[in-house]
């Protein structure tokens, strides 16, 4: 028998609860609110074991030499359709129901529904750049921060997701480096956003390091 830890880490495994009914998240795709949308059925089947379906990672040419593979190929992609259309308002289901893969399902939602929000984006941006401690406590101010910084990253994750290589020779893993910067970034306007009358010198220190400490060990250290 195959230890259970083996059969829970398998990306074809299904609970017995899991069934094409079931409701993955609540929040229901309206085409207003694709963004929201996306981050919550990723992150349902992230807890899943499942996004490689929906990101081409686990492809329909992936199991096709054996035929154990096949079937249960067909098996998680059909469950995870089901799931996907029990989460999207039924007005759009034919637009996207006769597609025979979930990936190329969620590539034609995607293709369709998300627009760079350039007026969004830019109003995040000037909102963290303007957003400062004030009178708010140090933990307030960094929630603040962490939700305009959570919003932004989803426009940004997106639009790199949209983003492939054209000449297949790329190995300098930009979207990592472009992710990274965004960290160091997230440094740098949380310090410069605190009380200068409280943490001037703390600020002063920590910029003059090289490299700057992450984010989470600054903010515990405030």
């Amino acid at each position: 028998m195959r230890p259970l830890s083996l059969i829970l880490n398998c990306r074809f495994y299904l609970h017995p609860s899991d069934g094409p009914g079931a409701i993955i998240t609540s929040i229901k795709f309206d085409k207003k609110n694709y963004e929201l949308w996306n981050r919550a059925v990723t992150i349902a089947l992230m807890a899943k074991n499942k996004p490689g379906f929906i990101d081409g990672s686990i492809s329909k040419l992936e199991p096709m030499a054996h035929p154990m593979k096949k079937n249960a190929w067909n098996m998680v992609n059909s469950m995870i359709t089901s799931w996907i259309l029990n989460v999207i308002d039924s007005k759009l289901h034919t637009s996207v129901a006769y597609e025979d893969t979930t990936h190329r399902m969620w590539v034609n939602i995607q293709k369709r529904s998300f627009v760079i929000n350039v007026p969004r984006i830019h109003q995040l941006k000037a909102k963290i750049a303007s957003c400062k401690q004030g009178t708010m406590e140090v933990v307030d101010f960094y929630s603040k921060l962490t939700g305009l910084w959570s919003e932004l990253e989803n426009f940004i994750k997106i639009l790199i997701s949209t983003c492939k290589c054209t000449c297949g020779r790329c190995s300098c893993d930009i979207n990592g480096t472009v992710i990274k910067m965004m960290e160091g970034d997230k440094t740098h306007q949380f310090l410069m956003g605190l009380d200068d009358n409280l943490y001037s010198n703390i600020r002063g220190q920590f910029s003059a390091l090289d490299p700057v400490p992450p984010l989470d060990k600054i903010f515990n250290m405030v």
